[in-house]
């Protein structure tokens, strides 16, 4: 019996062990996940300041950062981008909040923005 008993001790043992490696990679992975959504949330609030600033300061004659032009420009290629795209889709851009609207459309579904045909303006 002393053997079978032995046998079971060890067998309990590695039942126990097992059991508390599981609880403790479960917690470590409980506290990855809660790490990485604090980080997450770190990062948005870094971009809503970084987007508050651009907004405030967007018509500085000197910009603080050169990031700031590059912003305004990378805009101005995306408008120009959404353009080309809604020429292709045989459609136009809203020039009030850039929605997508037929051709023949006078106001904006969106915002109700009358259509100019020729625009200038930025978003």
């Amino acid at each position: 019996m002393d053997f079978f008993s032995k046998i079971g001790e060890t067998l309990g043992e590695a039942g126990r062990d097992v059991s508390q490696k599981a609880r403790d990679l479960t917690g470590i992975a409980k506290l990855n996940m809660d790490i990485k959504s604090k980080k997450d949330h770190i990062r948005k609030l870094y971009e809503e300041i970084g987007r508050q600033y651009y907004e405030l300061h967007k018509e500085d004659m000197e910009p603080l950062f050169e990031e700031i032009g590059m912003i305004h420009e990378a805009k101005q290629e995306i408008l120009k981008l959404e353009r080309e795209m809604a020429e292709l889709k045989k459609q136009k851009n809203c020039p009030g909040c850039n929605a997508v609207m037929d051709l023949d459309a006078k106001f904006c579904q969106k915002c109700g923005t009358k259509y100019e045909t020729l625009y200038e303006e930025e978003y």
